[in-house]
C-alpha cells in the first residue's frame, strides 16, 4: 500500500516504487528510490516509435524533487532499443531527458523557475547542484521558450542599444511595443550595425516583417536602413527621449563654453551645476532651485539656452502635424540671434529627421518600455557580476525584459498527472 502511494505521488508512468533506502550524497542525506518497470514496451529516443523490444539496459540514477530536507535520487533501469529506423538507440522516458544533466524533468523545471528570482549559485546550494549544471538547465529552458515563443500580431517594433562591458561595445535590443501579449523584448543582437541586425530579421521572418506598420528608434542610421530594407511601408518614429538627450548634450556644451570663458565669482557659480541645469525646472526644488535661479540670472546665454530646452518638450503635446510644424518653426526662429552654435547644430540635425518626429502625431506609442528595458538589462548584468557566456546573457536579458517570461510559477510544470 505504501509503495502504491509513493508511486502515485511520483507521477511517473509505467514504473512502480520497489524499494527505498537512505544514503549520503553530496554531503547530505538522500532518499534513494528504486523503480521497477510495469510495462515492457519501449520508445525510441530518435524517431519516437513505440512498442520496441529492449536491446540491453544499465542502472541509472537521476536527482528528483527533494523529499522534506532530504535529497531525492531516483534509480531505474534505462534500456537501449533496437529501432528498425534508427538502429540501437537509448529509449525515451517522459520523466528524464535522453541527454543533459542527471535530473528529472520536474526538477529541471523547478530549477529554471528558481533562476528567475535567485542567482545560479543560490539555486545550486539549495538543491546540491553544480552551478554549471544549474546554468545548463536554465539556458536549455530559456532556449526552448525563445524558439517556440508566439510572434503573431506584432505591428510596432522598437530598437534601442545598451552599452556592454568596457569601451564602446553595444548590443541592440529589438522589442515589440504593440502585440497581443503587450510590450515584450524579442531579440538581442551583438553590435548595433546593419549587418548584425540581419540575424534578427531571419529569425523574425519575412511575412511578419511585412506586417510591421511603425518602428520606434533613435536617429542612428544603421537602424533606419535596416528597418526600411525589411519592412516595406513602415513609418519611422524617433524616440522622444533620444531626441531630448541630443538637446541636453547641446545645453551641456553651452555650459562648458561659458565655463571656459568665465572668471572669478561666476566661474565658481558654474562649477558643479551640470545636473541642476539639465534637469527639468519643475523637478528642481529647494536650494537647487535657488542655485539655478542665480546661475540663469548671472548669464544671459545660459538663460536663453535653458528656456529653449524647457519649451522644446511641448513639441510632443501636439496632435496635429500642422501645429507641430508651426511650433518647430517658431522654436528655430528663437535661435536667430542667440549665437548658440550647439543649438543650431541640433536644429539642423532635427530638420533632416523631422518626418520621424512628426510621426508621433499619427501614432501614439508608449516609449517608457524602451527606456525600462535598458535599465532592467543593466540590472541583470550587475546582479550576475558579468556573464562568460554571451548567448546565456542575451537570454537572461530577454527573460527579464519580457513580463510573461519572467513570471515566477514554480509548481506549474513540476508535477505530471
Amino acid at each position: 500500500m505504501l509503495d502504491e502511494t509513493l508511486t502515485r505521488l511520483l507521477g511517473f508512468q509505467e514504473v512502480s516504487v520497489q524499494r527505498l533506502t537512505v544514503a549520503e550524497r553530496h554531503g547530505r542525506s538522500a532518499v534513494i528510490i528504486e523503480l521497477g518497470r510495469t510495462a515492457l514496451r519501449h520508445t525510441c529516443g530518435g524517431c519516437g516509435q513505440t512498442g520496441l523490444p529492449g536491446h540491453d539496459h544499465t542502472w541509472r540514477e537521476v536527482q528528483h524533487l527533494p523529499l522534506w530536507q532530504h535529497l531525492t535520487v531516483v534509480r531505474f533501469q534505462r534500456y537501449r532499443v533496437a529501432c528498425p529506423a534508427c538502429g540501437i538507440r537509448t529509449e525515451a522516458l517522459p520523466f528524464v531527458e535522453i541527454r543533459g544533466p542527471h535530473v528529472t524533468t520536474a526538477l529541471a523545471a523547478l530549477v529554471a523557475e528558481l533562476c528567475k528570482v535567485m542567482t545560479n549559485e543560490a539555486v545550486g546550494l539549495l538543491h546540491s547542484l553544480h552551478r554549471g549544471t544549474v546554468k545548463a538547465i536554465d539556458k536549455a529552458a530559456m532556449t526552448q521558450v525563445q524558439a517556440t515563443r508566439p510572434l503573431d500580431g506584432i505591428t510596432v517594433l522598437g530598437l534601442d542599444e545598451i552599452a556592454v562591458g568596457k569601451g564602446h561595445r553595444y548590443w541592440t535590443m529589438v522589442s515589440a511595443l504593440e502585440s497581443p501579449r503587450g510590450s515584450e523584448l524579442l531579440y538581442v543582437v551583438e553590435g548595433r550595425k546593419e549587418r548584425p541586425l540581419k540575424k534578427f530579421w531571419r529569425w523574425f521572418g519575412k511575412d511578419r516583417a511585412r506586417q510591421i506598420t511603425h518602428a520606434v528608434m533613435d536617429m542612428w542610421k544603421p537602424f533606419r536602413k535596416s528597418v526600411l530594407a525589411h519592412c516595406p511601408g513602415v513609418q519611422l518614429i524617433y524616440d522622444k527621449f533620444h531626441v531630448i538627450r541630443h538637446l541636453l548634450n547641446a545645453l551641456n556644451t553651452v555650459r562648458q563654453i561659458e565655463f571656459k570663458k568665465a572668471a572669478g565669482r561666476f566661474k565658481g557659480m558654474l562649477a558643479g551645476k551640470k545636473f541642476i541645469l539639465l534637469s527639468r525646472q519643475a523637478h528642481v526644488r529647494g536650494h537647487a532651485r535657488e542655485a539655478l535661479n542665480g546661475l540663469l540670472t548671472a548669464n544671459r546665454r545660459l538663460f536663453k539656452a535653458h528656456l529653449l530646452k524647457e519649451a522644446f518638450g511641448h513639441l510632443w503635446s501636439y496632435r496635429s502635424k500642422t501645429w507641430a510644424t508651426k511650433f518647430w518653426t517658431g522654436w528655430k526662429a528663437s535661435l536667430k540671434w542667440s549665437r548658440l552654435a550647439p543649438y543650431h547644430r541640433f536644429a539642423k540635425m532635427l530638420d533632416a529627421h523631422f518626418d520621424g518626429i512628426l510621426a508621433h502625431c499619427d501614432k501614439r506609442v508608449s516609449l517608457g518600455y524602451l527606456e525600462a528595458t535598458n535599465l532592467i538589462a543593466k540590472n541583470v548584468i550587475r546582479r550576475a557580476y558579468g556573464y562568460r557566456d554571451k548567448a546565456y546573457m542575451q537570454l537572461k536579458i530577454i527573460q527579464a525584459c519580457t513580463p510573461w517570461m519572467r513570471q515566477f510559477r514554480p509548481w506549474t510544470h513540476t508535477f505530471s498527472s
